[in-house]
């Protein structure tokens, strides 16, 4: 599989692994030296050792990055600690050897540094080392930090992964939510259309040109996250519209708007099953005049939405429950989790649903 520098330089973690290892192999060096010339000696020791600290610094930086990438990373995201383990203990006399027989002498016999690091270089070269206190310092001071960064790194990216999981699947919910409401509004407006049909009703022509206006809406708008809030009280009106041409001598219906609605945005579909279900439970054939009442109101960063309708007498039947306001519910849950208020209230004449929700 071929290195893919593109990903990488897209990916904060990579920009983030190389400022630890910037850190463990220059910066912590050089502020100690920088502390050592304030606060001990009061001369410039930070400027005489800023070439070694960065030649060094730049050996130290190809090895620890060879190993934070090349083992302890591929180890640490495959969940085998004791492999980790192995590898920090085998690591550091790696260390020793690479300080001393590849970084110290390059620094000795490269011509591009200069004559005093390479003195430094090769009266460091001819010390003594205590093998002890190097295992104790190369542990705590670097190889530690960087183990314990890869499991942060990898607890990190695990939560990423969780987070866009979980917004997939509420994507998905939501798809899958919205592709119901289709199917179940044009069942109950088809029917509509039906019954007008076996009456011959002069109606059913004009019927069949807002549904093939509501149809449009739904093709080509309600496929995307967020609509204008004009576009959806626009569908909401030739709803309502069929509607009045369907009950015009039994039901009284009132559709108001209020407020400023321009530049007001919304998630498409999300009224219509309160509309709808307005129409479907309380505009039934009845002995006394049925009346739907639907007022939305934007006022505030908020959507306020009253539909309240008169319910017929159903005694000794059934009163049937749809997927509408189910649905809806759940919508409303995944979109506006705590950003919205639903209030049902039922009486033995009336039906009234207060909806609020804060735009965004």
């Amino acid at each position: 599989m071929s290195f893919n520098w593109r990903k990488k330089v897209n990916d904060k973690y990579f920009w983030m692994e190389i400022l630890m290892l910037c850190c463990f192999t220059y910066f912590i060096a050089i502020l100690s030296d920088v502390e050592y010339t304030i606060y001990e000696s009061g001369k410039r020791h930070f400027i005489s050792a800023l070439e070694y600290r960065l030649a060094f610094g730049t050996f130290h930086f190809l090895l620890y990055g060879a190993y934070y990438w090349l083992c302890v990373k591929p180890l640490v995201l495959a969940k085998k600690p004791w492999w980790v383990f192995f590898s920090l203990i085998l690591f550091v006399p790696v260390i020793h050897y690479y300080n001393h027989y590849v970084a110290t002498n390059a620094l000795i016999y490269l011509p591009l540094f200069s004559a005093e690091l390479r003195n430094t270089a090769a009266r460091q070269f001819k010390s003594e080392q205590n093998f002890g206190i190097l295992y104790a310092y190369m542990l705590s001071s670097r190889c530690l930090p960087i183990i314990f960064f890869a499991y942060l790194v990898r607890s990190l990216k695990q939560e990423k992964l969780v987070n866009e999981l979980k917004a997939q699947q509420l994507l998905a919910e939501l798809n899958y939510l919205r592709a119901q409401v289709q199917p179940h509004f044009f069942f109950n407006t088809l029917n509509n259309i039906y019954a007008l049909a076996i009456k011959q009703s002069p109606d059913t022509g004009p019927m069949v040109l807002k549904l093939s206006e509501m149809m449009r809406y739904i093709l080509y708008q309600s496929g995307e996250k967020k609509v204008s809030l004009k576009q959806e009280i626009d569908f909401l009106s030739n709803y309502v519209e069929i509607e009045k041409i369907r009950h015009r001598n039994n039901v009284a219906i009132l559709f108001d708007v209020q407020g400023d609605i321009a530049g007001v945005n919304i998630e498409p579909l999300l009224l219509l099953p309160f509309v709808e279900n307005a129409f479907k439970h309380g505009a039934r054939e009845s002995l006394f005049q049925a009346e739907v009442s639907i007022v939305i109101c934007v006022q505030d960063q908020e959507l306020n939405l009253q539909v309240r309708n008169t319910k017929p007498d159903v005694s000794g039947k059934e009163n049937e429950k749809g997927i509408g306001l189910e649905n809806v519910r759940k919508r409303l849950a995944l979109l506006y989790t705590g950003g919205h208020c639903l209030n049902i209230a039922e009486s033995e004449r009336q039906y009234e649903v207060n909806l609020t929700i804060e735009l965004q």
